[in-house]
């Protein structure tokens, strides 16, 4: 591991002439919130002939500041595992993660035990950076203090590896444990969906009940999403006769998976059924209703959701411009489109393509103009799938010239670009130049 250099943030010197006792400075450490303040405090905590409690050093710990929390933990003579790990545990989960690994070189340079506990909090440090070669490291060192069959250290080798996107590293610590909880299924199955790896999720599923582990709402989710990305209806409706069975409970987060699934897989009217059981709807459950509908054909029920919804984000509105784009209402996607600029909302390259692909079918030339103009003032200019798809707008809307503009402008051009040209070419008629 590389030397990360120490923190240089000075500790307060104590000028005060009165020192509270110990529990009051631990009940006045537990109120503040700015740093100043905790400086305070920390002044009056060196100033004591009370050498500190492990609770006072905790709560030091929690500065608001973590630069002055790592200034403190350098300062300490003999930092014990009891106070480290809480200290490894708290920067894992802060702001700044990768601050654990200060801590870490400190205990490894003067030779400080680490206990086990203080694996997995380094690890998910790890994870969240994406940190693979200091989490190895990790790893190499628990393997060495004989920690590498607990499993806590191998739930923390499976979060971090698969943070790193190492999912066959994750699955080899996986297939070694002696026993695996309910959380390591969850973070192998986790990951292949998140890798869009979703046969590998659901043969890890089957793999799950047929040893006998009862699935929790949150492997649950995961696996229905895999099913609703993967197109998956089958297998989304054997999820669903498996929570029946279980007598599970179907609460908010499990029915907008539900209806996620079925929505996705095209299967509206059951969809429908557990969307209407809602209360509260919310955004992200009623933009996959309006995706569902749109997707088939089945504008109408789309804008009807669409329209009842109390919050919309980007994501919703693209939802129901796709819509109308894909069901050949062009003006409809245009119309809305413009709502959108009246509030405020700068679209993505999902709403652009969709905007872009209505005016193609639209056929008009002035508004095709009018979306190129708008998309280079936007920063779209420099998109490889934008620019495919303006050469394909302008050669529906009769302007091969501008057609090979845009082409002849990009810094790079795949095999749609050429195809698109190709296809310009032809659609006027330009059977020679198509075929150089």
């Amino acid at each position: 591991m590389s030397a990360v250099p120490q923190p240089t943030i000075s500790l307060p010197t104590p000028n005060l002439n009165s020192i509270p006792n110990p529990t009051t400075l631990l009940k006045t450490l537990s109120s503040s919130h700015s740093l100043a303040h905790f400086k305070q405090v920390h002044a009056h905590i060196l100033r004591s002939t009370h050498s500190p409690s492990h609770s006072l050093i905790l709560k030091l710990f929690s500065s608001p500041s973590l630069p002055y929390s790592l200034s403190i933990f350098y300062h300490l003579p003999h930092p014990l595992p009891f106070l480290s790990t809480p200290f490894l545990r708290h920067l894992s989960r802060s702001s700044k993660p990768e601050f654990a690994f200060f801590v870490y070189q400190r205990l490894r340079n003067e030779g400080i035990p680490i206990d086990r506990f203080a694996f997995p909090p380094l690890l998910k440090a790890a994870s969240r950076v994406g940190w693979l070669a200091e989490g190895k490291e990790i790893h190499g060192f628990g393997f060495k203090s004989g920690f590498h069959s607990d499993p806590f250290v191998q739930t923390g080798l499976m979060v971090m590896y698969v943070g790193c996107g190492r999912l066959p590293e994750a699955r080899l610590v996986f297939d070694k444990m002696s026993y695996r909880d309910i959380v390591a299924w969850r973070i192998m199955i986790d990951g292949y969906c998140h890798s869009e790896l979703f046969d590998d999720a659901l043969e890890l599923f089957e793999e799950m009940k047929r040893a006998n582990i009862e699935a929790d709402k949150f492997v649950l989710s995961g696996i229905l999403s895999a099913c609703a990305r993967a197109g998956n209806l089958d297998c989304g409706k054997a999820i669903h006769d498996y929570i029946i069975q279980k007598e599970l409970v179907i609460d908010a987060h499990l029915r907008c998976a539900l209806v996620t699934m079925y929505a996705s897989c095209g299967c509206m009217d059951m969809a429908q059924q557990l969307y209407d059981q809602m209360k509260p709807k919310n955004v992200v459950v009623s933009t996959a209703m309006v995706s569902g509908y749109s997707r088939h054909g089945r504008v109408k029920d789309a804008r009807l959701i669409f329209d009842q919804m109390v919050e919309k984000d980007l994501v919703s509105w693209s939802a129901m411009i796709s819509g109308y784009a894909e069901s050949d209402q062009p003006q409809e996607a245009l119309r809305l489109f413009k709502e959108l600029q009246i509030l405020g909302i700068r679209p993505d390259q999902v709403t652009m393509l969709s905007v872009i692909s209505a005016c193609a079918n639209l056929g008009v030339l002035d508004k095709a103009k009018w979306i190129h103009v708008y998309a280079d003032k936007n920063g779209f200019g420099g998109s490889l799938r934008i620019n495919n798809a303006l050469i394909d707008m302008y050669a529906k809307c009769g302007s091969l010239e501008r057609a090979r503009n845009v082409f002849g402008k990009m810094t790079s051009r795949n095999v749609i670009s050429w195809t698109g040209m190709i296809n310009a070419f032809a659609i006027h008629g330009d059977a020679n130049n198509a075929l150089r």
